[in-house]
Formats: structure tokens, sequence, C-alpha cells
């Protein structure tokens, strides 16, 4: 009984160290990276451009590859005041800047806030370069808030010059009717199409773009009192989240594709 469990004894020491030895070449060998709390693998795009993309859960970013200001994985949505309706920001390769089409801020490739009244930078999120493949970069699960830049001489170009902008858009048919959302409670970050109404002093995100609100879903974070055009707001296509029946973290994602 001694010998077996003498024997059971180092046959556990052994796989220890075998467990082990293969943990530190992963790690320091550049075998893998560790992926717990990591938001995405994303392709980094060619120099000087960026990308619209989105993490693992949906939600919407930008990565940009800037000459000058390096690589960044910025969020989409613009820095408006937290009880108003979010909104994205589009990309204009010509001037490699971000612009918030609802109040006409401009960000570097950076996020750094350098034109307008938003109320900071975008958000970025930490990512480091994959360490076997050179094209990809892996994002982590950290943020910060950039903060305000030089200033440019005036306002953005309303227009982007060149090339047309650079924005989000859903692929197939992945968009949901909001009363058909928090009926389905789909998981993450969900395309959205409707038109935002205030109804009995509460924010709904109606099905649809017409007047009618006889399908809709509850909004969280949206102040009624910031919804102007006597109580209509945006209408077209948002990206949210369902959370206790309602959408939260609306972010509308204005159709520059058209407009440019």
């Amino acid at each position: 009984m001694r010998d077996l469990g003498h024997r059971l004894l180092i046959g556990l020491a052994v796989l220890v160290v075998a467990v082990m030895a293969v943990g530190y070449a992963y790690i320091f060998g550049g075998i893998a990276t560790p992926i717990r709390g990591d938001r995405a693998i994303l392709n980094l795009p060619a120099s000087g451009m960026a990308t619209a993309t989105i993490l693992d859960d949906g939600r919407p970013v930008f990565i940009v590859n800037d000459p000058d200001l390096g690589t960044w994985v910025l969020d989409a949505q613009g820095r408006q005041a937290q009880s108003r309706l979010g909104v994205a920001v589009a990309w204009c390769p010509g001037t490699r800047m971000f612009i918030d089409p609802a109040d006409g801020s401009a960000y570097a490739a950076n996020g750094e806030l350098r034109w307008g009244p938003a109320e900071g930078g975008l958000v970025a999120f930490a990512s480091r370069a994959a360490p076997d493949d050179s094209s990809s970069v892996i994002v982590g699960s950290d943020t910060s808030v950039q903060g305000r830049g030089p200033e440019t001489d005036g306002p953005p170009e309303t227009t982007c010059p060149g090339e047309p902008w650079v924005v989000h858009r859903p692929r197939g048919d992945e968009t949901f009717d909001p009363s058909v959302a928090v009926d389905q409670e789909p998981p993450g970050w969900i395309w959205l199409e409707g038109t935002v109404r205030v109804v009995d002093d509460a924010v709904r995100l109606c099905d649809g773009l017409a007047g009618s609100c006889d399908g809709y879903a509850e909004t969280i974070g949206i102040d009624p009192a910031t919804v102007t055009n006597g109580g209509r707001g945006a209408a077209g296509l948002f990206i949210g989240r369902v959370g206790d029946d309602a959408i939260e973290g609306l972010i509308f994602v204005p159709d520059l594709v058209e407009a440019s």
C-alpha cells in the first residue's frame, strides 16, 4: 500500500512539472496568448486607414492604423452627455479624422478630441499585436478615455473629400424590430431599426419609420427632455443591447453613406 501511494505521488509530481513546462513554453515562447478577458482579435487595416468593425459581443468599434499616431481600437460612440441618445462617429479617410454628425465634434486617429463640444475624447480599448500574426490585433478588456488634443483651426468639413465615409452598417438580415428584440432577448449588441419617440414621458424605440408606435421597446438611460422635434427623435438604424425588457446603451448610426 505504501509503494502504491509513493508511486501516485511521483506520478502527480511528474504531471505538475509537465503542465508547468507547457505553460512556461506558451508564455515565454510566444506560442499562444492568454485569452481570459480579451474582447476580440481584429484584422489590422492598411497604413493610414480605419475599419468599422465589432468586438466579439457585437459592440461597434473602429480599428485605426495611423502612420503618425499608431494603432488604436476606439469605441464608435461619440462623447455625448450620458443622458442623451448615443451617436456613432464616422471616419473620413481623406482627413484621417472622426466626425460626430450629431454635434460636429472632431476626433483624431487616436481618439483625442480636436474640435467641438464633446465632453472628451473617445474611449480607447487596450490592444496588443498578436504574437503569431502581424496582421492582427488582440483587444483587451481595459479601457481609457482619450483627452483633448491640439485644437483644429476651425470646424471640420461636413463632407468627406476624396473617399466615402467609413461607417458601421448591418450585414444581411441581422436587423431587429425593437419589439421583437425585447421579446427574443438576443445576447450582446444588436442592430435595430426604428424611431425614437417620447410617449407618456418615457423614451421608446418604436418599430419602423412610420408615425405610429404600436410596437416598441422602452429605452434605458435617455432623458425625455433631450429628445427634440416634438418628442420625435432620430429615425433609422441603431445599435443597442436588450436588458430588463428594454433597450440599453442605444446608439444612433446616421446614414452618411447616401449623404456623402
